[in-house]
């Protein structure tokens, strides 16, 4: 994986040409796009095409026609969302070298050529936010790794829109491609091969007026793409994980009690408490490490490191349970001065001072606050959590309640350094005040594997109070390195989680109807 801190340069140049294909030119169309560019001067080149001549053949005139090197191409059945667009675009390119940016993609192309084949794996490589409008329905498909400003790398772009800066594509239009399918995934995976930076942004929205569907030719022209670069596939790019090093300045720091449940397995826990250290700048804080039943040679090693740092302190257990031992440490072991409680997962590793980020967060917005969480990564640095959904789905039998852990493709839209409110935060790294804590009644012990958490996050909104992510605050989540799970929920606690949504009036606006 990469790490990449953003940049924030303005824009060099000011010109750029849309391109788009159409049936019959809409004037309007071409208004909406200059009403909402941001850019006074801009070349449209417009292509009426009743005929159904192939877009690689308009899209290749369009790159010696352009005046200007940056060229959007679009669809012409889309509703730009976002004021000044083309400042946006712009700014992209001059802050970085690359040829080719869309609005969605993905990091990795498989075999099959279907770019979306591992949309419902927890690590999908998709990338990208696009609306859709179509027959009176509207949806939002956001996926997985989709935040901030910055560019994100990937293999291949959707033709709904993008960009190319023609000085640096290697490749034009594959003129073998016939109709209106595949063009784009050929066009941005050849320069992919050619070693042209093709990325996603996430900045710019806009809304589809389409479903976007596959037919016969779509099919046709995949298989040719398979059989053209067998031996290119599957093809992948890193995941960069952006973020910031800019601390908050805190005055006045609140006592932070750090509570770590562990077991063996001392490399991790070393890593977390080593990251912790070393990373956070924010010094008003103790460690407690919940030891439950670590083998003695461990456990001495533990006691050693806890002799070295005075703020860290052992307490053993003869059982695990995530909630009781949690409680217990709270109500035993906290010190008498502790304000906020974060719990800390063992396979927690700090990339930035993600404590001072989530405090400073609680402390903006004291009065409603109920949990903070961070930005959490699998170790590849794909997105492992970004906040906790609540989603339903209507049959006939009446709404289907669902929770989800991670939001990974509905919620993911959040800024770099900003904080935005979610459902929940994982008790992988979660902070709360004390008080509230008790007040909510701490961890609910009757679930067995899970969902303790959330029910505590829902707990808060229930008395009134609001849940936030820190956005800049990031670790690597290196889940179930301790205890393996298969990942998935137990039906006991599955249950008592949807029973008690079901029984809460006040938690049904929070609930994301999905398809």
């Amino acid at each position: 994986m990469e790490l990449t801190k953003q940049l924030d340069i303005m824009p060099k140049g000011d010109n750029l040409t849309v391109v788009f294909s159409t049936r019959k030119l809409d004037e309007s169309y071409v208004k909406h796009i200059k009403d909402t560019c941001g850019i006074k001067d801009i070349q449209i080149l417009s292509y009426e095409n009743p005929n159904g001549t192939s877009l690689t053949e308009i899209y290749n005139k369009a790159l010696s026609e352009s005046i200007n090197d940056v060229i959007v191409y679009c669809h012409d059945d889309i509703i730009f969302n976002t004021k000044k667009w083309g400042r946006k675009i712009l700014k992209h390119f001059n802050n970085t070298d690359y040829g080719i940016i869309g609005l969605a993609g993905t990091r990795k192309m498989p075999e099959s050529g279907r770019w979306w084949d591992d949309i419902n794996q927890p690590t999908s490589n998709m990338v990208g936010i696009v609306k859709h409008s179509n027959e009176g329905k509207t949806w939002e498909s956001a996926y997985s790794n989709s935040y901030g400003h910055n560019i994100i790398p990937v293999v291949i772009t959707d033709g709904v829109l993008f960009v190319v800066h023609k000085e640096r594509i290697k490749k034009s239009f594959n003129k073998d491609i016939s109709g209106f399918h595949f063009y784009d995934i050929d066009f941005t995976f050849r320069n992919h091969l050619e070693g042209v930076k093709v990325g996603v942004i996430t900045d710019i929205r806009i809304t589809h007026l389409s479903m976007g569907q596959t037919n016969k030719e779509w099919e046709e022209n995949r298989k040719l793409f398979v059989e053209r670069y067998k031996g290119s596939l599957p093809s992948e790019v890193p995941v960069k994980i952006f973020y910031t090093d800019k601390t908050p300045y805190i005055k006045n720091e609140p006592k932070v009690s750090i509570i770590i449940p562990t077991i063996d397995n001392l490399d991790i826990l070393f890593g977390c408490l080593n990251s912790i250290i070393t990373k956070t700048k924010y010094t008003n804080y103790e460690i407690l490490i919940a030891d439950t039943g670590s083998e003695k040679e461990n456990l001495t090693k533990i006691i050693d490191y806890c002799d070295k740092h005075s703020n860290i302190k052992l307490i053993e257990y003869d059982y695990y349970n995530f909630a009781k031992i949690n409680n217990e440490v709270v109500i035993n072991h906290v010190s008498n001065d502790t304000k906020l409680l974060l719990f800390c997962n063992n396979d927690i590793e700090l990339i930035n001072d993600a404590i001072s980020g989530v405090v400073n967060t609680w402390l903006k917005n004291k009065k409603r606050v109920g949990t903070v969480g961070a930005r959490l990564h699998f170790e590849d640095g794909t997105l492992q959590h970004g906040g906790v959904i609540l989603f339903g789905r209507k049959s006939e039998k009446g709404t289907n309640i669902g929770v989800t852990h991670h939001a990974h493709k509905s919620t993911y839209k959040y800024q770099i350094g900003d904080s935005a409110r979610v459902v929940g935060n994982t008790g992988a790294f979660l902070l709360i005040s004390k008080l509230l804590f008790e007040d909510c009644g701490m961890f609910n012990e009757e679930y067995i594997d899970c969902l303790e958490d959330v029910e505590l996050n829902l707990s808060c909104m229930i008395k009134g109070k609001e849940n936030y992510i820190h956005n800049n605050s990031i670790c690597y989540h290196y889940e179930s390195v301790t205890r393996e799970t298969d990942g998935q929920i137990r039906g006991d606690d599955f249950s008592r989680m949807v029973n008690y949504v079901k029984s809460n009036d006040k938690l049904s606006q929070y609930i994301q109807m999905v398809k």
